[in-house]
């Protein structure tokens, strides 16, 4: 994976592929590790072979202080701004990074139209009546918890979570949405699920052993680079509509729960190797690892 360590700040880029354009997300934090980085640009580089986009996946971290955010993130912009102009490197604001209003409310509708149809899909057509607990709903974007609930959704307040966040995961809850930080959801979390499904609307929310306890109990997980699939599709294939958005989540959805059960293995395994197939039709070698949190 090459790594490109900036030289005006305290900060790098990953991506999984050399000379392809990459798009992915920038976190800033105070020390973001590069190990932490690597699942973020494959979830990305996952998400464009699901769709059959010769494009390669990023992730980059700034480190910086809270007070030298501002600096921080022009710096990097700044070093940046000729990878970006050319569409060798695009990079939308993470965790950390303050957002910009350019195109942001484009990227919140196209979060919002993914997550939704895959939330919709995975209960089986219709949220009309269905309860939905959202982890991390402050950051989550309006646009997503509105369109829920224009849906005929009930987003469900689970009572204690401020004290103790675990309690969101045994909730009595049709869904769960997850996305707050790579990993929140782990084995410990998994094996408290009641609800019949669990849909990202960030990068990387579960863990390897949480995928493996939600197979063994049945709870159906559409897999990140899925669900949470707008915002990147929306950077490269500009013209593609939320509704669009909608409608090719729901048919791919349908496809790879076919896959799933004809060759009887869990929907994100199917969906992998379809994002696989897809790479090794253009890449000599797969890139190392499934786009999962450690």
């Amino acid at each position: 994976m090459p790594v490109q360590k900036l030289k005006t700040v305290d900060a790098f880029v990953l991506t999984d592929f050399a000379d392809v354009p990459a798009s992915g997300y920038v976190r800033r934090a105070r020390k973001i590790l590069q190990s932490s980085t690597w699942d973020l640009a494959r979830s990305a580089t996952y998400t464009f072979a699901t769709f059959e986009l010769q494009h390669g996946g990023a992730s980059a971290g700034i480190n910086a202080v809270d007070e030298t955010t501002t600096e921080a993130v022009a710096a990097f912009r700044t070093e940046l701004a000729t990878e970006a102009a050319d569409g060798r490197l695009t990079l939308l604001d993470g965790k950390g990074v303050p957002r910009s209003d350019d195109g942001q409310g484009d990227t919140d509708a196209a979060l919002a139209a993914t997550v939704s149809a895959s939330v919709e899909q995975a209960l089986g057509g219709t949220m009309d009546g269905c309860t939905i607990a959202v982890e991390g709903q402050a950051a989550a974007p309006t646009a997503l918890c509105d369109q829920l609930t224009s849906a005929g959704a009930q987003l469900v307040d689970v009572d204690g979570v401020d004290a103790k966040p675990w309690m969101l995961w045994a909730a009595d809850v049709d869904a769960i949405l997850v996305g707050s930080k790579p990993g929140v959801l782990n084995h410990q979390g998994a094996e408290m699920l009641k609800a019949k499904a669990v849909v990202p609307w960030g990068p990387t929310p579960i863990t390897t052993k949480a995928l493996a306890v939600m197979i063994k109990s049945g709870v159906t997980y559409v897999p990140d680079f899925v669900a949470a699939s707008g915002p990147l599709l929306t950077g490269t294939s500009p013209d593609r509509s939320p509704a669009d958005l909608a409608d090719d989540i729901k048919a791919l959805l349908g496809e790879l729960s076919a896959d799933a059960t004809a060759n009887d293995e869990p929907l994100f395994l199917a969906a992998c190797r379809r994002a696989e197939s897809f790479l090794t039709s253009w890449q000599a070698a797969l890139p190392f690892g499934r786009p999962l949190a450690g």
